[in-house]
């Protein structure tokens, strides 16, 4: 051990001398330079100097090759041979190289080159480029197949002539399958089919049918409790197991709708449950006024509301009687006669509200103006209904023969107030109705909301928008009577407010008022008339007029307007349906011929929430006639979604409609959530090279991604076949077909 230190002591030693003797130092002017283990050529290459690398020369061997020291890559200083030739006296720049260019284009029977130049001192280098792939045309059947027999088919390279040969099969001509066994729910089925040419026979095994059931009732239920039945296949008596179910007409907890709004609105005039609860959800505040109730009448108090229980809490009550009729200066009254127990319920009929000391808004400012403007006091404007109104407005009263009871201001004497203020406008104020070149253009939309009450009350739902450049303010929404309507003289105050218009549609005033539909001859005419802020001008919106009936005339309600152009698509996520075999591919690409592309049903808010029975609704394009249309009560955990029930809804025979707020309109909910849609047109687009298939449609085999070169069999051979608009859509892009999306639909 002594010895072999010693010795590796010496060895460091000589090095030290080595080292030590260099005279002077040379720099690499090759790259790289290689350095030797000795020298000699022959001898081992054992590294690689950088160009413009350092190196100290300790030995000159006269056959020029230099002994050199130098630092590697790790930072170690290492000794090797080097030939002069590789090195110089004076450090020489680093090259800095310009951009490779190709001096000879490769091919598929030649090879290239490419060579690029130091921008300091014009040294050049060069690489050599390989031969390209051949350039193949399509190929071509030279000898036609069959299943038995090979064919050949050939391409050519375009470039260098090469002929490439293949042999190849063709496909079975089957038979259509053949079912020889019949599938059930207790035995699984089978097909075959055979190949015209080889006879080649392939059997399939055709999964077992589901379970056709039948409830079978084992214990009848009573009005106050739950009966029993069970789930029995009719084919193979297979019991799926069994569960309670209530009698027809129960209610428990969850429930929603108007069965339930009306058991919540009877509790409520029993004193079991606030106004504020009936909401049409049976949650638990219901419950617990239900259990209440049920315990005073001696009843189990469970909070179901049994038949039973619903006979005790619901009156039999007769038609709505009219006590006193309504006018614009003093409201209805009805009533109706409980025909078992000859309970009286009455109703106060009003067609508008009135506006009661300490009452606050902008319509308040607007009366504080108008007054202020025919010469009353009324102090400030302040949008407060306090003393000084009230005593302008009985001074206003009395000036102009209206009866006023102080502390209330009604419809009638809102008309009265306009009128006077209208009867003060001179021409150059009142400018009537405006339109595109005008300053200030008022775009009025009013729809009818549900269906009269017995009393012929029509509720309105309205918008305003100011489209002109000027602001304003809005003042009114009017009503008149006739087929002449004259909005100066003799009009009804509808809506009194003082909202701000923005200029070019910069925001818009909406709201809801009521209506009687039969108050004079001739159509129900409206405008909304509004004040410019620059010039103080009095202008009209467009008038919206509706027949004087109970009973409005039958509409058509169509999907919003589609704008996709078959011919065009552009860049979109679409809808689609097409069959197996109208994807191919040929020499140019696969594509998918006769490609039908559709437009989700999409329809305006407004008119789906105004259908009345006798209306037509066109879904899917068919023509379906409505007879019930009822919006469903508001689930506090999504306010946001409105939903119509149409002719039934899911459990009848017609479906539901949903507006979320990430929608355009409603579209129609059909059985497992499914929308309709309508057919844009059809055409044959070709799939990128970087297209994809994505299909989730089997749950048990999860989502599989196909790429473009399976795409074709992919489909062909897909065991359903069914691409239609429910489950499959193509994206695509510059007018080719980026991605196929095919979906799980139950």
């Amino acid at each position: 051990m002594r010895k072999l230190l010693t010795a590796a002591v010496a060895l460091l030693i000589v090095a030290s001398l080595v080292m030590s003797a260099a005279a002077y130092t040379l720099y690499v002017n090759s790259d790289p330079g290689k350095v030797h283990k000795h020298n000699s050529k022959d001898s081992d290459v054992i590294s690689r100097l950088p160009y413009a690398g350092a190196v100290d020369v300790f030995e000159d061997d006269g056959n020029g090759w230099a002994h050199i020291s130098y630092v590697n890559k790790k930072g170690h200083v290492k000794t090797g041979w080097i030939q002069f030739k590789h090195l110089t006296a004076t450090q020489p720049h680093k090259h800095s190289w310009g951009p490779w260019r190709v001096t000879v284009q490769p091919s598929c029977n030649h090879k290239g080159t490419k060579v690029r130049t130091c921008t300091t001192c014009g040294k050049t280098q060069s690489k050599e480029l390989g031969k390209t792939k051949h350039q193949f045309g399509p190929w071509q059947v030279t000898v036609a197949a069959t299943c038995v027999k090979k064919g050949e088919r050939a391409r050519t390279c375009q470039v260098c002539g090469l002929r490439e040969k293949k042999s190849f099969l063709a496909d079975h001509e089957f038979t259509p399958w053949t079912i020889t066994r019949e599938p059930s729910c207790t035995q699984t089925g089978e097909r075959v089919r055979s190949c015209q040419v080889c006879g080649k026979q392939e059997t399939q095994t055709l999964d077992k049918l589901a379970h056709s059931y039948e409830w079978r009732v084992l214990e009848e239920p009573t009005d106050h409790t739950c009966g029993t039945r069970a789930k029995i296949c009719t084919v193979c008596g297979f019991d799926g197991g069994e569960e309670s179910f209530d009698p027809e007409g129960t209610l428990r907890r969850k429930a929603r709708g108007d069965a339930v709004y009306s058991m919540q609105q009877r509790l409520v005039e029993l004193g079991y449950l606030n106004a504020g609860g009936a909401d049409g959800a049976f949650g638990g505040g219901t419950e617990k006024a239900l259990k209440q109730f049920q315990a005073d009448q001696g009843l189990t108090p469970d909070g179901v509301a049994w038949p039973q229980t619903l006979q005790r809490l619901n009156h039999d009550f007769g038609p709505w009687e009219t006590v006193r009729e309504m006018t614009r200066t003093e409201p209805g009254e009805r009533r109706r006669v409980c025909k078992d127990c000859g309970y009286e319920q009455h109703e106060i009929v009003e067609s508008s509200d009135g506006y009661e000391i300490k009452s606050r808004g902008e319509e308040i400012r607007a009366m504080q103006q108008i007054l202020g403007a025919l010469g009353y006091d009324v102090g400030s404007f302040d949008g407060i209904y306090g003393g000084k109104l009230d005593n302008a407005m009985a001074k206003f009263a009395g000036d102009h023969g209206v009866h006023f009871v102080a502390g209330v201001i009604r419809p009638a004497e809102v008309d009265s107030l306009m009128n006077a203020w209208f009867d003060t406008m001179d021409d150059d104020t009142w400018k009537g109705e405006g339109n595109e070149s005008t300053p200030v253009n008022l775009a009025l939309t009013l729809d009818v909301i549900g269906a009269d009450d017995d009393n012929c009350i029509r509720n309105y739902g309205w918008t305003l928008t100011n489209l002109g450049s000027e602001k304003a303010h809005f003042l009114a929404l009017l009503l008149t009577f006739g087929d002449r309507p004259d909005f100066k003289r003799n009009n009804l105050v509808m809506v009194l407010d003082g909202e701000e218009l923005k200029p070019n549609a910069g925001n818009s005033v909406s709201g809801t008022f009521s209506a009687d539909d039969d108050w004079g001859d001739g159509p129900l005419n409206f405008a909304a008339l509004a004040v410019s802020d620059q010039s103080g001008a009095k202008w009209l919106s467009n008038e919206i007029s509706f027949a004087n009936s109970n009973t409005p005339a039958p509409k058509t309600v169509y999907p919003l307007a589609g704008t996709v152009d078959v011919n065009n698509l552009g860049s979109a996520v679409l809808p689609v349906s097409f069959n197996q075999g109208d994807i191919a591919s040929l020499a140019s690409g696969a594509f998918i011929n006769a490609v039908h592309i559709y437009a989700l049903d999409t329809y305006d808010i407004a008119q789906i929430e105004a259908l009345r029975p006798g209306d037509t609704l066109m879904v899917g394009g068919e023509a379906v006639a409505v007879t019930s249309a009822v919006p469903m009560p508001v689930d506090p955990e999504t306010p946001d979604v409105r939903e119509m029930e149409i002719n039934g809804g899911n459990d009848g025979d017609g479906f539901m409609m949903a507006a979320t707020p990430d929608s355009d309109g409603y579209v129609v909910r059909m059985l497992s959530d499914v929308p309709t849609f309508t057919e844009q047109g059809v055409t044959s687009l070709m799939l990128d090279p970087e297209c994809v298939y994505v299909d989730s449609s089997d749950l048990d085999a999860g989502s599989v991604t196909v790429s473009y070169d399976g795409i074709v069999d992919a489909i062909r051979g897909d065991a359903t076949g069914f691409f239609v608009p429910y489950n499959t859509t193509i994206t695509v892009a510059d007018n080719k077909i980026t991605v196929i999306n095919r979906e799980y639909v139950p």
